[in-house]
């Protein structure tokens, strides 16, 4: 067996074992991008369209950045959707978005962020 015939055969039977990486499963939401900013706040939202609970919000405050997630209430049926902190700082900061988790995207989503006490009311626009 010569060495091009034996190239060949190796990239043959390797084939089967690389297709599966090749291919990637679509996803069943599109995220929608938000930003805005008040009083000293960034505020960035990813909004999983189809996907509530995928969705992620980002509070940039004095230099920190805090991640938040959805709470399970995006299906509530008050068009309000609240967030919580991903880790640490629970019961003490949280964000409400005026928007019903599966309605289409807005251009304009309005909301709170609420930490240590004080309300910071913010508006959101969507970004590329």
């Amino acid at each position: 067996m010569n060495y091009q015939t034996l190239i060949t055969a190796v990239a043959l039977i390797s084939l089967p074992f690389a297709l599966p990486f090749a291919s990637a499963e679509p996803k069943a939401y599109d995220i929608v991008n938000y930003k805005g900013k008040t009083a000293g706040v960034m505020v960035a939202f990813e909004f999983a369209s189809g996907y509530p609970s995928a969705s992620e919000i980002k509070i940039t405050s004095s230099g920190k950045t805090t991640k938040f997630q959805p709470d399970g209430t995006e299906m509530d049926g008050t068009g309000k959707m609240r967030f919580v902190p991903m880790r640490g700082d629970y019961g003490t900061k949280e964000v409400l978005l005026k928007m019903d988790g599966y309605d289409n995207p807005p251009s304009i989503v309005a909301g709170t962020y609420t930490a240590g006490g004080k309300t910071v009311p913010f508006t959101l626009a969507k970004s590329k």
